[in-house]
């Protein structure tokens, strides 16, 4: 039986829970973690169109890009329509999933997808990034242990740096300790000094894996009462949210027609049509404000979904170019890439990819943007 706990946990290798941004909400929304799943669809968004998809293909799973609840909510009625979504997907056992800014910022993610979708080559990070709280867990075990400790906080979410995993600084020592009358030690006997061969482990471990990291360590360490210590390190920052790549070089009214041919969305374009362009920067969804961030990293325009009429004036007085190619064509793409991601680690689940009806102005109608 597949779970809702295991779904989520292939979701969180895809798109790392530390990828997202302190503000944002991801995970499980709704829903019982231990539920079993055999059908499942994925969307942008939770709207009445996704869940009436829910409904037809008696689905117990819907994972979307934007989250169900963003604001706490001081009620959940079915006069209030994101309330009365809540309370359909409740009353048909299906758990509500959000993969958002931690799948923007992954690689493979909207960000990766949006790029490859529009033809660029050498492709890089760049923008704002998110940041993780550190840790080092620095504990000592038997040297027979060892391993099993380190197996033990790896499962658990330690020792995970850059693209490596399982990492950890082993060192050789002796440990010395007399247990009272009433222990129980695993080497030795209460009331006499002992003298055993140990190795001191170090591991990294994000801040949100500390407890977890801690009941595997209790749970596989040999003694009694494991000795260990918590470090405080500095905030790492992770991979950031906005990609930057090259195109053949061309006029940006030219561009932008194939832009919308890849797209196949019209879109809106500020700049001078003739401007040869060559590096572009984008960003899916709503990120208008970091079109500064993209002239800094060497872009000669700048995509996103959203461009609000400020920061076109801002961007016009400062000769950029910004395109906004729309929320859902920018970010729609990523999500079938997400689904067939998960398909491919759980070909056990019946996964449906919904796609909203299109409106007469070429926008999803049931886009919550």
């Amino acid at each position: 039986m597949t779970s809702v706990a295991d779904v989520l946990r292939s979701l969180h290798q895809a798109a790392p829970p530390e990828f997202a941004f302190e503000w944002d909400r991801i995970g499980l929304q709704l829903g019982d973690p231990a539920a079993a799943v055999s059908r499942a669809v994925v969307a942008l968004d939770v709207s009445p169109d996704s869940v009436e998809t829910v409904e037809k293909a008696s689905a117990q799973l819907l994972l979307t890009h934007h989250p169900l609840i963003w604001d706490p909510w001081a009620k959940i009625t079915s006069r209030e329509p994101m309330g009365e979504l809540a309370l359909r997907l409740a009353r048909l056992g299906c758990a509500s999933l959000a993969a958002h800014t931690n799948w923007d910022c992954a690689p493979g993610g909207i960000n990766d997808v949006l790029a490859e979708r529009l033809g660029l080559t050498d492709i890089h990070p760049f923008g704002p990034a998110p940041t993780c709280d550190q840790l080092k867990l620095v504990t000592f075990v038997p040297e027979a242990s060892a391993e099993a400790v380190i197996e033990a906080l790896h499962e658990a979410g330690a020792g995970k740096i850059g693209e490596y995993e399982r990492c950890a600084f082993l060192s050789p020592g002796t440990g010395t300790f007399r247990g009272s009358h009433q222990s129980r030690p695993a080497v030795g006997e209460p009331g006499r000094v002992e003298h055993v061969a140990e190795c001191r482990i170090e591991m990294r471990v994000p801040a949100r894996h500390q407890a977890a990291c801690e009941a595997a360590l209790r749970a596989t360490h040999p003694y009694e009462e494991p000795a260990f210590d918590w470090m405080v390190l500095q905030p790492e920052p992770q991979v950031p949210l906005g990609r930057i790549g090259s195109i053949d070089p061309a006029p940006l009214n030219e561009w932008s027609r194939e832009v919308e041919s890849r797209l196949g969305h019209p879109i809106l374009v500020w700049g001078d049509p003739q401007k040869v362009i060559q590096r572009v920067a984008v960003i899916g969804g709503a990120a208008d404000g970091e079109w500064r961030s993209a002239q800094a990293a060497g872009a000669d325009a700048f995509l996103t979904g959203e461009v609000k009429h400020h920061v076109s004036v801002e961007a016009g007085w400062a000769d950029f170019p910004i395109l906004a190619a729309g929320h859902f064509a920018t970010e729609n793409p990523g999500m079938l890439r997400l689904a067939e991601i998960l398909k491919s680690k759980h070909p056990e689940i019946d996964w449906q990819f919904h796609q909203p009806t299109m409106g007469h102005s070429g926008r999803p109608l049931a886009s919550r943007g």
